[in-house]
């Protein structure tokens, strides 16, 4: 499987345009040291992006209950995509193959594009992701185009595989919960309890997460105390909602910025405010930025 490689004095990366053009590792060199910062891609499992180190979220982030949703009156069928999962998950993008469409020393823009007749998400677009390599820092550029005559809902996110290790500490602020997978709260948010709050910076430890919050302020630190290490990880304006995943007995956990709600365009046809939900209307486009910086 084609790796494209980008890399400079501080920082490395890996891209795989035919599996969904996920990252398969995110390297930091501090001195003589090279050091993972996400969960680097067994090469042997390369056609799961499950396995990255990274993937794209698009056009939803997330679940979408029960496989279908009601948009301008019309009841919008979704099929599951990922086995093992009940409803579909995470969009398209991170099941496509996509294309590499320019390439320089720092820098990789690759596409997709969509047709709803072939099945998966019910309406036609294209995507866009740029990654790009300055000093210390990786920004990723996603965006969704719309091609029709009519509007379509989307979303977008990544879904960063953070290695986790006993002293690992988080740094962001949310508001509200939207869903946690132990909660059977799923219709309206509710205010985070003071034990997920997270600001100022608070160990990971054992605990288990797969929450969704509301209300995030658009930046978050990923601290490794015994290694000297800070990821600072800031968005644009899109992305007021993040993910906490940290699954029980597990090497990783993922901290995952999205711009909608898991479930959004369900609860939002349903009236519930705040879901972050976006429609684009024809030859529209929705696009957001997030930014790893990576310092010692």
């Amino acid at each position: 499987m084609q790796e494209i490689v980008l890399s400079n004095e501080q920082l490395s990366l890996g891209i795989l345009p035919a599996c969904g053009a996920s990252l398969s590792f995110l390297r930091y060199k501090k001195g003589d040291k090279i050091q993972d910062i996400l969960r680097p891609m067994n090469m042997e499992k390369a056609k799961d992006a499950n396995n990255a180190a990274m993937f794209l979220m698009l056009p939803f982030c997330g679940r979408i209950r029960g496989g279908n949703f009601t948009y301008w009156g019309i009841l919008r069928k979704v099929p599951k995509n990922q086995s093992g999962v009940q409803d579909p998950i995470h969009g398209d993008g991170w099941k496509s193959e996509w294309t590499v469409t320019s390439q320089t020393a720092d820098s990789v823009t690759l596409s997709m594009t969509h047709d709803k007749a072939a099945g998966g998400y019910p309406f036609s677009y294209s995507a866009e992701v740029v990654y790009t390599l300055k000093g210390n820092e990786l920004s990723i550029g996603i965006s969704v185009s719309n091609p029709a005559v009519l509007p379509m809902p989307c979303g977008l996110g990544i879904h960063p595989f953070f290695i986790k290790e006993k002293d690992v500490q988080l740094d962001f602020k949310t508001q509200v919960v939207w869903s946690n997978e132990s909660d059977p709260i799923f219709d309206q948010p509710y205010s985070t309890p003071g034990t997920w709050q997270f600001e100022g910076g608070k160990p990971l430890k054992n605990a288990v997460f797969d929450t969704c919050f509301g209300g995030f302020e658009e930046k978050a630190k990923v601290i490794y105390p015994g290694r000297g290490i800070t990821v600072d990880m800031t968005t644009n304006n899109l992305f007021h909602h993040v993910v906490l995943y940290a699954p029980k007995g597990k090497n990783f956990f993922c901290l995952e910025p999205t711009t909608c709600a898991s479930n959004a365009f369900n609860l939002a046809a349903s009236g519930v405010i705040g879901t972050g939900i976006r429609s684009i209307g024809p030859g529209q486009k929705l696009t957001g930025e997030i930014k790893f910086k990576i310092q010692g």
